[in-house]
């Protein structure tokens, strides 16, 4: 348990603590698999703000990744690059 946190927060310390090590992101298993293009175009929608979170996932299920609109936010949040 994390020192110095509210009480009433433990079961969540120890719920992040037993996260699986190694468990990687969506993009670090299919960015790798995408062609030249198709990472250039996946880079191009996340940095356009008039491109759905949706959208991106359904165009990601159509090359053959099934990635939510969720996860495809967080990615857009804090990974893509623009």
């Amino acid at each position: 348990m994390n020192s110095g946190t509210p009480s009433g927060l433990e079961e969540f310390w120890e719920a992040q603590e037993g996260r699986k090590p190694g468990t990687t992101g969506w993009w670090e298993r299919v960015l790798p698999d995408l062609t030249d293009e198709q990472v250039d175009s996946l880079n191009r929608a996340a940095g356009n703000p008039a491109i759905s979170h949706r959208t991106i996932s359904i165009v990601l299920g159509n090359w053959g990744f099934s990635v939510s609109p969720a996860a495809v936010g967080h990615w857009r949040r804090n990974y893509a690059r623009r």
